[in-house]
């Protein structure tokens, strides 16, 4: 999900080939990787030089019975707590290196933010709910951009964001890493997808097979491996460019049903493509710009989406 708070960063990252046939399986697994220079942004340069969400796991399993966590109290498994708040926005802290195992007054603020945003019961605590919230995969973009939260559950506040395209630009033209060696029902899923939200719009999207030259970029790259961020984007105002990341290393399901673990394809990039217009995520369960991944598939707009993207377009229906 691209907003003008993310910077981008020349890195030398694994993309993933993608091999899929959708007549055979319902889900693919990563492939062999190539190394390719790619612009990556502040939250995926974060994600993959920590690997948080593994590392908060193993330490959240390692409590054999759940212990809630308070103000005062000094467990191991905070530090970890405090980077994964510190990606998406919630702390507002430049180096990882300073976060202590101490439960303090500014996590705990973290905590109470993070509580709200996801209409948990607001305790101030590290609670059985949150710990769960926090165990589900979820998009890359941060939930707090600019100290301003983009999540709620009534009209967005995402029209303080600028397009990224030239002004008075009615079509976008979108194209996946030839890298990625995606199949035609993968590209037939990303035109739909791009379709969706194109009537809801004032904008077209249009497929070419010249990454270079193309305005909207999908690449899958590989993250933090299986079950942490599944997806995100970042915009280059620079160059009128917005890139869409995925993460090679899920089992992707391409409209199918799913297993445990699996990640709906269509659903992230529902999500993902929101974010390329410009929404930012949203603190209602139902919609498709809730930022976490639950089991449920979400791949039509609802009321709360529909609120939002028609405060930016002022299109009701085309």
């Amino acid at each position: 999900m691209g907003l003008s708070a993310q910077r981008s960063f020349l890195l030398i990252l694994t993309l993933s080939s993608l091999f899929v046939d959708v007549s055979v399986s319902r889900s693919f697994p990563p492939a062999v990787g190539l190394a390719i220079a790619r612009q990556i942004p502040l939250w995926l340069r974060s994600i993959r030089s920590s690997k948080w969400i593994s590392r908060i796991w193993n330490k959240l399993k390692s409590f054999i019975t759940f212990k809630e966590l308070k103000l005062g109290d000094r467990e191991e498994v905070l530090s970890y707590l405090k980077e994964y708040l510190n990606i998406f926005g919630y702390l507002n802290s430049t180096s990882q290196s300073n976060f202590s195992d101490y439960f303090t007054l500014d996590f705990q603020s973290a905590i109470i933010t993070y509580q709200k945003n996801f209409n948990l019961n607001v305790t101030g605590n590290f609670d059985r709910n949150t710990s769960n919230m926090i165990s589900q995969p979820r998009c890359g973009v941060p939930d707090i951009i600019n100290d301003t939260t983009t999540m709620n559950s009534g009209v967005s506040n995402t029209t303080t964001f600028k397009p990224w395209w030239k002004e008075g630009k009615k079509e976008l033209i979108y194209a996946a890493d030839p890298e990625n060696n995606v199949t035609n029902g993968v590209r037939l899923l990303f035109r739909d997808v791009f379709d969706r939200w194109s009537k809801v719009t004032s904008l077209k999207f249009t497929e070419t097979t010249s990454f270079n030259g193309s305005d909207v970029r999908i690449a899958f790259v590989a993250f933090d491996g299986r079950g942490g961020t599944v997806g995100g984007a970042a915009t280059d105002y620079s160059l009128g460019v917005e890139s869409v990341y995925l993460d090679s290393e899920e089992e992707w399901v391409v409209r199918g049903e799913s297993d445990e673990g699996d990640v709906d394809l269509e659903f992230v990039m529902m999500h993902v493509v929101g974010h390329v217009l410009v929404l930012g995520h949203s603190s209602v369960e139902e919609a498709v710009m809730y930022p976490v991944v639950l089991k449920e598939k979400k791949t039509e707009l609802v009321f709360n989406d529909l609120q939002r993207i028609h405060q930016i377009y002022d299109v009701t229906s085309k």
